[in-house]
């Protein structure tokens, strides 16, 4: 599944998306750390909510770190484990993703 071409996402953005997991559909963002494409679904580890409250904004204002908006957790962007708040020591579900040519694509998942 194509979610984006590298050069739409600088270093610092994200994007969101959805698709189809265990037959129902789940929301996920994409994310340029650094130059790393990483993506995870939008889900705290706290309470089962949207990280971003609808705005597509992730990242601290040092854009250093995930936070939930809600809660406060914050989360390790590279690798989704939680750091700060509520849930400390669980991670976000990491999804698989493939960069060919260009592009960013999330592998299939079953």
């Amino acid at each position: 599944m194509l979610l984006a071409r590298v050069d739409e996402l600088p270093p610092g953005a994200t994007k969101k998306f959805a698709f189809e997991q265990r037959g129902q559909t789940t929301e996920a963002f994409l994310a340029n750390v650094e130059g790393e494409f990483v993506a995870f679904v939008n889900r705290c580890v706290h309470l089962p909510i949207t990280l971003d409250l609808d705005d597509n904004d992730f990242f601290t204002c040092d854009a250093k770190l995930f936070v939930c908006k809600t809660h406060g957790s914050v989360y390790a962007p590279r690798d989704g484990k939680c750091v700060g708040g509520p849930g400390q020591g669980k991670s976000l579900e990491r999804l698989p993703l493939v960069i060919e040519n260009g592009a960013v694509y999330l592998d299939v998942l079953p």
